[in-house]
């Protein structure tokens, strides 16, 4: 498939996979939405993620060499269990098994997609890729890791203490840790921006580091010398942006989920837009920039519509709107792509 080819179908394919996320979104009601649906749907990411990234849909065998479409609905049924499990699991801990879906549980399951792609994309699934060969163990493995991790950084950073007053609220399922909760998964989702970009740039400035230093081409050396640029960049986007006065859910919808979703769109989409050859930092530079511009388009549309449906407002104490872009960028249209243009993938495109 030449550039031209590959181009057209990302952008058809981003049209659909977006068209079919908004009409969705529209049909249910915004409580639904950024309730049960955040619950469910976010329960999959980091199933999603092993699968399409760990595995490149490659694994199981007997499921990859199924002809499509047959092959991209057995990816996703693989996904839908898994993730189906683990969203009954963190709602009987976590969520303590109410019958509303609590912050405790929707914040937990969010913070575990930020430490799966941590783990995945700078640490390169260190320390199990090297030391388990077989994929399904791998990825068992790497998912189990990713869900401890979370709760254990849940249960020391996380304090819900400004909710004491809610209907909800039960002292036993808050793990009343050093800060209050927007914080860290403010922070984590700040994160991301700095982990997506550095894929767009092959993780230069690391990557050139790494080429003269021998060591700092290893892991989990170059995951920990990458993992600290992330963390200076993402508190440097707090600084610029908290620091000065934005709101930080604000902050974390407005700027981190909208340009993450731009990333997300050139990276599962556009596979990286491979066709453009150039010379890092140039070629980050210019994806970045395309990324930002995608963002800035989305966010437009998807906050028209959201307006113009539900007229929700904006800002605190409860989010209304800025919840539901959140749900609607990346608990349904993100999923939705991955499962679009990952599971339903030509064979030939991920094997050539």
């Amino acid at each position: 498939m030449n550039a031209l080819q590959s181009l057209r179908r990302g952008v058809i394919a981003t049209a659909g996979a977006v068209f079919a996320s908004l009409f969705f979104c529209l049909q249910v009601s915004p409580e639904w939405l950024t309730g049960w649906g955040t619950v469910i749907l976010v329960a999959m990411v980091p199933a999603q993620i092993v699968i399409s990234l760990v595995w490149q849909s490659s694994y199981p065998k007997r499921l990859a060499d199924l002809p499509q479409p047959l092959r991209g609905i057995a990816f996703t049924g693989l996904n839908v269990l898994v993730g189906a499990a683990v969203a009954y699991l963190a709602w009987r801990t976590v969520g303590g098994g109410m019958d509303l879906p609590t912050p405790f549980l929707i914040m937990y399951l969010i913070f575990s997609v930020a430490v799966m792609l941590v783990l995945v994309v700078p640490l390169q699934c260190w320390p199990f890729a090297p030391a388990i060969r077989h994929p399904g163990l791998m990825g068992g493995a790497l998912l189990l890791a990713a869900y401890a991790l979370a709760y254990a950084l849940f249960r020391g950073l996380f304090d819900f203490g400004f909710l004491a007053e809610a209907p909800f609220y039960r002292p036993e399922l808050d793990p009343q840790g050093l800060f209050m909760a927007w914080i860290p998964l403010v922070f984590s989702i700040a994160m991301l921006v700095p982990v997506l970009g550095l894929v767009l740039f092959d993780f230069w400035p690391v990557s050139a580091l790494a080429g003269k230093v021998a060591l700092l081409g290893k892991q989990p050396v170059f995951g920990l010398l990458a993992l600290a640029l992330i963390v200076a960049v993402a508190g440097g986007l707090w600084t610029v942006f908290v620091g000065q006065g934005m709101d930080q859910v604000l902050f974390m919808v407005r700027i981190c989920v909208t340009v993450n979703f731009g990333y997300f769109i050139l990276l599962v989409m556009f596979d990286g837009v491979p066709a453009l050859k150039l010379p890092q930092p140039w070629r980050g530079l210019i994806l970045n920039g395309a990324a930002v511009g995608l963002a800035v388009a989305m966010l437009s549309l998807y906050e028209s519509l959201a307006q113009r449906h539900f007229a929700l407002p904006s800002g605190g104490p409860t989010y209304p709107l800025e919840l539901w872009l959140a749900s609607a960028m990346l608990a349904v249209t993100f999923p939705l792509m991955v499962v679009v243009g990952s599971y339903f993938k030509r064979v030939s495109a991920i094997r050539g």
